[in-house]
This record gives structure tokens, sequence and C-alpha cells, in this order.
């Protein structure tokens, strides 16, 4: 007990930490998961082929080797034109998640794209609007309606891939674990337990509010 009590004034700040770089991370991977989306399902093949081979990339790659690349590969040829502060535990571990998972939200979005009428589209057509005008206000709305139940799991699934940060010193909550665990190591049990607890806080709340919003969703469209 004694030693739950005293880890857990930085168990805490480590859980905050995970939270944040989930916080930064998820709305990029949206944003950039809807642009590329939508390149994907372009008539334009300039706009397709470039989306689809990112996609790939980043789905057929571990998410680690990823991150090391931006972390030790971008970091060095910054280095050369003295730019090597603008990558740090941080930034990699942001844009390392926020890529990985735009890849992965491209495909939540444009199964939700295909799942909207193409009626919908022929109606804003007929309306007298753009076919940007119709995406942005017409199908894309539909559309989300339909993919935030998967966002909100993809959302719960970074906050546990968030822990790759912890291989190039990202203050989160398990690199705070294995600090602890070094420290402590007789007594390993009471601190895993700790984590867990804390990751399940976390995440727990959330799958509950999905599950909410996803019968609020079904209710409404039923």
């Amino acid at each position: 007990m004694e030693l739950i009590q005293a880890a857990l004034p930085a168990f805490l700040r480590g859980t905050l930490n995970t939270l944040i770089y989930c916080a930064i991370s998820f709305p990029i991977a949206i944003v950039l998961g809807i642009l590329l989306a939508a390149m994907t399902t372009s008539p334009y093949l300039f706009l397709r082929w470039p989306a689809a081979g990112f996609i790939e990339v980043m789905r057929g790659t571990p998410m680690i080797t990823q991150l090391l690349l931006l972390y030790y590969g971008v970091g060095a040829v910054l280095a050369q034109i003295n730019l090597a502060t603008w990558v740090n535990a941080w930034t990699a571990g942001v844009t390392a998640l926020a890529l990985n998972y735009a890849a992965y939200e491209a495909e939540v979005f444009r199964a939700g794209l295909s799942g909207v009428d193409s009626g919908q589209r022929e109606a804003a057509l007929s309306l007298g609007m753009t076919q940007q005008q119709g995406f942005v206000r017409v199908i894309l709305p539909q559309a989300v309606q339909i993919v935030i139940p998967p966002l909100i799991n993809d959302f719960i699934y970074m906050l546990k891939d968030s822990a790759i940060v912890s291989v190039i010193a990202g203050v989160d909550l398990t690199s705070v674990l294995r600090v602890w665990i070094i420290r402590h190591s007789s007594h390993p049990f009471p601190l895993y337990a700790l984590a867990l607890v804390l990751y399940l806080l976390m995440s727990l709340p959330i799958a509950a509010w999905g599950r909410h919003i996803e019968h609020r969703l079904k209710a409404r469209m039923s």
C-alpha cells in the first residue's frame, strides 16, 4: 500500500500525459483521415494513388518502426540543417500516432461515405450545389453519424497504443511504470496493477459513452 501511495502521483502525471498525447493526435488523425478518404474516392488518379499508397504503408508497417524513423531518421536529417530541436519525444510521438491512425480513420470514413445513399449526392447536385459543396454539406455530415462508434473505439485503441512513446523516452503511463519497476523490481505486482487500473479508468468511461452514442444513433435511424 505504501508503494502505491508513493507511486500514485507519478502515475497520475503519466496518465495525464497519455491523455494529452491522444487528445492532440486523434483530432489530427481524423482531419487527415477525412482528407485521405476524400482522395481515395476521387475520380482523379493523381489523388487516389498517393492516398492509397500512404494508407498501405501506414497500415502495412509497425507503428514502432514509423516512430523510430521519425525520431531518429527525420531527427538526423533535421540536425543537418540545425532544426533537430523540432523532433523530440512529444512531436515524434504525436506525429507517429496521428499519421498511423490517419490511415485507419481514412478507411473508417471511406466506409462511412460509401454507406451514404448515392441519391443524396444527386439530390445535392440537383439543388445547385457543386461537388465540393455537396460533399461538405450533405455527404460528410451523414457519414460522420455512421463512423462515430468506430471512431470512439479507435480512440480507445490509441490510448493503449500510445505506450509506444516510452521507447523514445516519452513520458506516459507506461514509461512511468517502467521507471518504477526498475526502482522497485522486488515488488512489481502492485505497480502493474496500478497501471492496469489507470488504463481501465481511461478507457471504460469512453467505451460506455461510445455504446450510449451508438444506441442513440440506432434509435434515430430506426
